[in-house]
């Protein structure tokens, strides 16, 4: 029997249905899409599923990827890695990017389906094409670290070069990588800290760290200990534990003693 509290609640979502429901049922197809994705992205999973579900069943290729990803990473009860993959196909070979991309996951992964570096490959490249910055990265590691295909540092430079000028500051914060430690292609450090500090704008915490190191060190620029104290803050606030202890060293030494204690302490 239900309590007083499970009552409301059961009231609550029951009214959230209706509404939902009553709100949509002039609504456009498209109109309804959105509405169904911005359920998802709020976490209302129920909702959306009953919004997305008929139209994906339609063959709406957005309404089918975003079903996907409720089996995907819904709700737990809603939870289904082998329909997540049906539908992600569905609109894949509609020649949806994101779909596609997601299906080169679950290849790469082996979830909801046997794992094939092969097809996961081939779904990010169906991907990239179709302009996804995330495919193209992800064929840049394919490419650089050898999964499922020999290594090939040049096909890896040209699609983590492609992931960078679509913004995706972890493409360009491996490519800094590669002329960093002068492993894979000629070190050059002038250009690692270019690419390093291209990668700290577009807010990549592990960039901004190795960017304000090389400033402060003077590796492939000169030494700037006021451009090196802005970036380690800049990955301090985003959360990274060696730029904040780096911080409040430089910090301790200009004699700013409190403040040094304030992010040696959150360094921990």
């Amino acid at each position: 029997m239900l309590t007083h509290a499970g009552k409301r609640l059961l009231f609550l979502a029951v009214l959230f249905w209706y509404s939902t429901a009553s709100a949509t049922d002039t609504l456009s197809v498209p109109q309804k899409i959105d509405k169904g994705i911005a359920l998802f992205k709020s976490k209302h999973y129920h909702p959306s599923f009953t919004l997305l579900n008929p139209l994906a069943a339609q063959g709406y290729p957005r309404a089918q990827f975003y079903l996907g990803l409720l089996y995907d990473m819904g709700s737990i009860d809603m939870m289904d890695k082998r329909k997540a993959v049906i539908w992600y196909r569905k609109a894949a070979l509609q020649g949806l990017a994101e779909a596609e991309y997601d299906m080169g996951v679950m290849y790469s992964k082996g979830e909801g389906i046997d794992k094939d570096l092969t097809k996961a490959r081939d779904w990010y490249e169906k991907s990239a094409t179709h302009g996804s910055a995330y495919a193209m990265y992800n064929l840049g590691v394919v490419y650089e670290r050898g999964y499922g295909i020999e290594k090939n540092i040049t096909k890896a430079i040209a699609w983590y070069e492609k992931a960078s000028a679509l913004s995706l500051g972890k493409a360009t914060y491996n490519l800094a990588n590669l002329y960093y430690h002068g492993t894979k292609v000629p070190k050059n450090l002038s250009k690692a800290a270019q690419l390093y500090h291209q990668a700290a704008l577009k807010g990549h915490s592990e960039a901004q760290f190795t960017y304000a190191y090389m400033l402060e060190h003077g590796l492939g620029l000169p030494v700037d200990i006021r451009k090196a104290k802005r970036w380690y803050k800049e990955a301090a606030i985003n959360g990274h534990k060696k730029a904040r202890w780096n911080l409040s060293l430089l910090l301790k030494k200009e004699g700013k003693t409190e403040e040094s204690h304030f992010w040696e302490t959150r360094a921990r």
